[in-house]
């Protein structure tokens, strides 16, 4: 891993701090800042990500006014991303 490479890392799980991430995905942001196996890191953010958003989902129908319209916001912009990511794929 280059110089470099272990930078853009290290700045990455320090933006995550700052915006308060789950410990869960600070974990693995902390194990790839690291060099563990980017295959393994992939795979627990992605399940972190689909846990998350079934549980936005979930607790959506609890939420009225601007928290409703923010979360339906952020689940509309992920499933965006994630479709633009498997087409460009």
């Amino acid at each position: 891993m280059s110089k470099v490479e272990r930078g853009i890392r290290g700045e990455l799980y320090r933006s995550l701090v700052l915006l308060g991430a789950d410990p869960m995905l600070l974990a693995s942001a902390a194990s790839w800042a690291s060099g563990a196996d980017d295959e393994e890191v992939l795979a627990g953010v992605r399940n972190w990500n689909e846990a998350k958003l079934l549980e936005m989902k979930e607790w959506l129908p609890t939420m009225t006014g601007q928290q409703f319209e923010a979360v339906q916001e952020q689940i509309r912009q992920y499933e965006e991303a994630r479709a633009a990511l498997r087409q460009a794929a």
